[in-house]
């Protein structure tokens, strides 16, 4: 998806360059972050400094393969990562102009291994180019932080949208129903790769149309087929978010029945108990009890808010 992302409005009005020795790009959209990180930094190393795709720099960069390139995207990233980075800025650039480190969801770099890091970003090496992406600015150190150049990437327009939609498209993710509805680009691209997504919000729904006491309670938790749970967690606070601002994200056949039974007053009583829910799933207690205990809940705001 990064040649498409040249294309974009978003990408030319942030006219990236590397005049400075590190940066932080960050917003709440991850794909959106990580996507216009790669694209820069094949920019960078690129033999027209276009990301034309065509040259070799280009090709080697679709491969991994060009020597100046690092990328280090993992769900724990610890101090051997970050020593093996700094191995490598010790030698020159081998075939660019400049070295290029792209750190993907750097949240996930662990507390000593920032700090491992900060010396090379205190120090900068002329001939290098840090690019970092968060979603998260505040798991990073405020040391680290003040070393980076820090750009938010704002949403995508429409416009950006429709390109997007149509590489997605051609690379068989359909993400149709979900764009132009205020989703981030990585919430459009795991709902339409990720069968959980239907299969959790279809539950969700007939939840709310069984649900009527706390009577139901029992049938309505043993009824249920989900996989995922903390994906189900997720987008019923997103479902219950959209019935209180009715921004449209969701079909109306899903959202009725919570609009229907539940007040505005009502939702937002909700909202911190689905939070807290997820917490207890975090911790290993019994998902079944959980929702028995979401709901009985649930309907008691319903009650006391009406």
């Amino acid at each position: 998806m990064i040649d498409c992302i040249y294309q974009t409005n978003l990408f030319k009005e942030l006219a990236l360059t590397d005049k400075h020795h590190a940066y932080l790009l960050y917003s709440q959209d991850r794909i959106k972050n990580n996507e216009i990180a790669l694209a820069f930094a094949k920019k960078i190393l690129c033999e027209t400094n276009s990301g034309c795709g065509e040259c070799n720099a280009c090709k080697q960069f679709v491969s991994r393969s060009h020597p100046d390139l690092f990328i280090l995207e993992q769900d724990a990233i610890k101090v051997d990562d970050v020593k093996i980075l700094i191995e490598k800025l010790s030698t020159k650039p081998i075939q660019a102009s400049k070295k290029v480190f792209v750190i993907l969801n750097a949240e996930t770099i662990n507390e000593i291994a920032q700090n491992k890091l900060l010396k090379s970003l205190e120090e900068p090496n002329e001939s290098a180019v840090f690019i970092l992406t968060t979603t998260k600015t505040d798991k990073l150190l405020p040391t680290v932080l003040s070393r980076l150049n820090k750009i938010f990437v704002p949403n995508l327009s429409k416009e950006d949208e429709d390109i997007i939609a149509n590489e997605l498209n051609n690379n068989g993710i359909n993400i149709s129903s979900y764009i132009h509805k205020g989703f981030t680009l990585t919430e459009m691209i795991n709902f339409a790769s990720d069968g959980e997504y239907l299969n959790c919000l279809n539950e969700i729904k007939n939840i709310f149309s069984s649900l009527n006491s706390t009577a139901d309670i029992p049938n309505v938790v043993s009824s249920l087929n989900i996989t995922n749970k903390p994906l189900f967690f997720s987008i019923l606070q997103e479902l219950l978010l959209s019935a209180l601002k009715n921004d449209g994200k969701f079909d109306d056949d899903v959202l009725q029945p919570i609009k229907t039974k539940f007040s505005a007053k009502a939702i937002m009583k909700c909202l911190p108990l689905i939070d807290d829910a997820y917490k207890k799933l975090m911790s290993n207690v019994n998902f079944g009890y959980i929702l028995d205990n979401l709901l009985f809940n649930m309907l008691k705001e319903r009650f006391l808010c009406k």
